[in-house]
């Protein structure tokens, strides 16, 4: 998009601002908007609460990647999806991707369509205690390999299985809760997708190594217990660096990820299990590059 630049007065240049954006995001005569400098660019966003978004979308089959458009549309942030469909099991799908979808309800169905509204909002403090809280399972879930690993016990296996379904939920969340803050930058929104989305992918990569090779009821060895026990404590240090953006823990963690890498190679050549310790090296090469993003 292009505008051009006018002269008013003798110092001053005006650009006029898109009308779609100034509906979109409800401004008016006086209200005041917001202009971050990155580099060259000048991004411009208003604090005020835009209208509501609506979408509609007809599905002439019910695998017509219907997860992807309701989940883009979600994260988005638009409140209301009316869907038509001409395949009536539709719904099903419908209703299958909704449990991955906090606040999005459907409030009305026929035979051939339906209507979906977010029946809930979060707020600035709900992104906060939500991202904090994907951390958290991320770390639960590889505390339950280990647990796994060490005892047995399948019922740590089914804790970092499920726990999927849960980080889902709140990684769409948070990308949506993203979308949806008027006093984000356009620099502070992509900083925080990254977080989000890298969280979850690490989360997911745990129970990937629980559903798919700690499944198979592996005699897992003293020496891959133990390499597994220190990633599961790179993992502590990371969501600790994270929030506390310590110089010093964070030169401890890239001292450990050169001490940890050799071993894993190392096991890669010995250990029996050998895609175990293939997730676990690409567990602590993603949580290291995700630290080269702090600014400490």
């Amino acid at each position: 998009m292009q505008r051009k630049v006018i002269q008013q007065g003798p110092s001053t240049l005006m650009v006029s601002l898109p009308s779609k954006w100034i509906k979109e995001n409800n401004i008016k005569k006086g209200d005041d908007i917001n202009l971050d400098l990155l580099n060259n660019q000048l991004v411009i966003y208003s604090q005020k609460t835009p209208e509501e978004k609506k979408a509609t979308l007809h599905l002439k089959n019910k695998e017509e990647y219907l997860d992807r458009m309701l989940m883009s549309r979600y994260r988005e942030g638009y409140n209301e999806i009316y869907i038509k469909y001409d395949d009536s099991d539709t719904i099903n799908s419908i209703r299958d991707t909704l449990r991955f979808l906090l606040g999005f309800e459907i409030v009305d169905q026929t035979a051939n369509s339906c209507t979906i509204k977010n029946i809930s909002e979060g707020s600035d403090e709900d992104y906060t205690t939500m991202f904090r809280r994907m951390f958290q399972i991320m770390l639960t879930m590889s505390d339950s390999c280990l647990q796994y690993a060490k005892t047995g016990d399948e019922r740590h296996l089914k804790t970092a299985v499920d726990l999927r379904e849960t980080l889902t939920k709140l990684e769409q969340f948070n990308l949506r809760l993203i979308n949806k803050q008027n006093n984000f930058s356009l620099q502070k929104k992509s900083l925080e997708f990254f977080y989000v989305w890298n969280i979850a992918t690490i989360g997911k990569s745990w129970s990937s190594l629980a559903k798919k090779p700690l499944s198979k009821k592996l005699k897992i060895s003293t020496e891959d217990i133990e390499f597994m026990k220190e990633v599961t404590s790179f993992a502590r240090e990371f969501y600790e660096v994270y929030y506390d953006r310590d110089k010093d823990r964070l030169l401890k963690m890239k001292s450990k990820l050169y001490t940890l890498r050799p071993i894993g190679a190392s096991l890669l050549e010995t250990s029996k299990n050998k895609l175990v310790i293939f997730y676990l090296l690409k567990l602590i090469n993603r949580m290291y590059e995700v630290t080269l993003s702090f600014d400490i």
